[in-house]
């Protein structure tokens, strides 16, 4: 027979190995191998006598049977393929435990603001959250977005299961994307609301108001709410005639806004809140949801342009469901840059969108000339 550790051809009776020393024995014999790396352990008793299994996961539970072998040399093959294809350590790894790994790299990379949305999102993913993340199917991601019918959370929740299925993929826990086919329910698309020339009358007509400035910049501009709370004086280029700014998106961050150059009043109030800016340089000193609240909400109940009111802790009791957002103004901006004759691929850099074409976002290369051009074309959509 042969020594189940060093393969020599020995006697059948023998109970020590001639040559290594080893004890022949029946029972199972493992080698010792270094910690986290698996083991491989011989049954005489078997005809493919090396069994192999995997490293015992950090989570728990039983170690992972990997198969039996004629030979040490093939079970050293088997359990090294296993070592080298990925992430052996997460095979029992949960939902949550894939959540956990893949929100501490990924929010790294992202603003609080997103991070804090997903966040939101994860807590609807608690029916699966205690699962393993190999036996999570389509149907588990279906309910949870059944759950919440056509609504924006619903949408988040499929973007959501995506990511975290990529990751499973990346360390070949899965071999697909199941939450790509997961199916959003059908809904009717609400038009989005905007300004319309007469409402932006108002606002002109009160530009003495610091506050109702800074409606008509987001309207002219684009910017979002959680952009304009960002701006700080070194944003501000004035001599050059643009704003650096935006967050969010990789395209939506960093990018050049010019002033329009028909509507010189918006650089003038720029320029005012440049110069009476505090010492951290911020324009507003102040949360986004200060800005939405303070800023645009009572600004607009004041002017009479919105039916709401808002109560002695801050929350604003709207008496319409179709009113004036804050979001409102991006799209008044570009209806209006549409309406000039704003080329699609300029008006897109200048907004901050990710998608109008792939070629458009990065073959298409527009210098600052031409965006300071075509913000040349707005002008006051009011009587």
């Amino acid at each position: 027979m042969l020594c189940p550790k060093c393969q020599n051809t020995i006697t059948d009776k023998a109970l020590f190995c001639c040559f290594c020393g080893i004890k022949q024995s029946g029972d199972a014999i493992r080698f010792k191998r270094d910690h986290g790396t698996g083991t491989i352990s011989i049954d005489l008793r078997n005809k493919n006598r090396y069994i192999v299994r995997a490293p015992v996961s950090p989570y728990g539970g039983v170690r992972k049977y990997l198969g039996s072998y004629p030979t040490h040399e093939s079970a050293e093959k088997a359990l090294t393929d296993y070592l080298n294809k990925g992430r052996p350590d997460l095979f029992s790894a949960t939902v949550g435990d894939i959540y956990s790994m893949w929100s501490a790299a990924h929010f790294r990379q992202v603003s609080k603001k997103t991070a804090d949305c997903y966040r939101s999102l994860w807590k609807h993913f608690s029916p699966i959250a205690s699962m393993r993340m190999t036996e999570v199917r389509i149907a588990h991601f279906q309910h949870l977005v059944n759950e919440h019918g056509g609504t924006g959370v619903a949408c988040g929740i499929r973007t959501l299961a995506k990511a975290l299925c990529r990751f499973a993929i990346e360390n070949d826990l899965l071999d697909k994307n199941y939450a790509e086919f997961v199916q959003l329910p059908k809904t009717e698309k609400v038009e989005k609301q905007t300004f319309t020339a007469e409402q932006t009358a108002i606002l002109w007509r009160h530009t003495h108001d610091r506050n109702v400035q800074a409606i008509l910049v987001m309207i002219y501009m684009g910017f979002r709410i959680g952009e304009m709370t960002t701006l700080k004086t070194e944003s501000v280029d004035l001599v050059g005639g643009y704003i650096t700014g935006g967050i969010k998106t990789v395209a939506g961050r960093n990018r050049t806004v010019p002033f329009p150059a028909n509507i010189p009043e918006i650089q003038q109030f720029v320029a005012e809140w440049v110069r009476n800016a505090p010492l951290n340089g911020r324009l507003f000193n102040m949360t986004e949801h200060t800005f939405r609240t303070k800023v645009f909400y009572e600004t607009l109940i004041k002017l009479g342009m919105l039916d709401a009111e808002i109560d002695h802790k801050g929350t604003v009791i709207f008496h319409s469901e179709n009113h004036l957002t804050p979001h409102c103004t991006r799209h008044t901006f570009a209806s209006l840059s549409v309406a000039a004759g704003m080329q699609p691929e300029r008006l897109q850099r200048i907004i901050g969108h990710v998608s109008f074409r792939t070629t458009a976002d990065y073959y298409v290369h527009v210098d600052r000339g031409a965006l300071i051009s075509e913000m040349s074309k707005l002008v006051r959509n009011c009587p």
